[in-house]
C-alpha cells in the first residue's frame, strides 16, 4: 500500500537537492523512487509559491465544497416546500 506524501513533504525534499544534498540520499528519505522526485521537481520547480500556494488553493476548494454543499441542501428543501403547495 502506497504511502500519502504530503506538499511540505514533496517541498523538504525539493529543498533538500536544491541546497546540495545528493539525490540517493534525499530520494531514500523520502521514500520514493528518482522517476517520481524528477517529476515532483520538473512539475512544482516552475511553482515558486509551493507549498503554501497549494494550501491556499486546497483550502479555497474546501471552501467553496461547503458552499455548494449548502446551496445544494437549501435548493433541496426549496423544492420540498414547493411540491407540498
Amino acid at each position: 500500500m502506497k504511502k500519502a506524501i504530503t506538499s511540505d513533504q514533496i517541498a523538504a525534499a525539493l529543498k533538500q537537492e536544491e541546497l546540495g544534498m545528493p539525490l540517493k540520499d534525499v530520494i531514500r528519505q523520502a521514500g520514493v523512487s528518482e522517476h517520481t522526485f524528477l517529476d515532483w521537481k520538473k512539475r512544482y520547480s516552475v511553482m515558486p509559491g509551493f507549498p503554501h500556494d497549494l494550501k491556499c488553493l486546497q483550502e479555497e476548494n474546501i471552501k467553496l465544497k461547503q458552499i455548494v454543499a449548502e446551496l445544494a441542501l437549501e435548493n433541496a428543501r426549496l423544492r420540498d416546500k414547493l411540491k407540498e403547495k
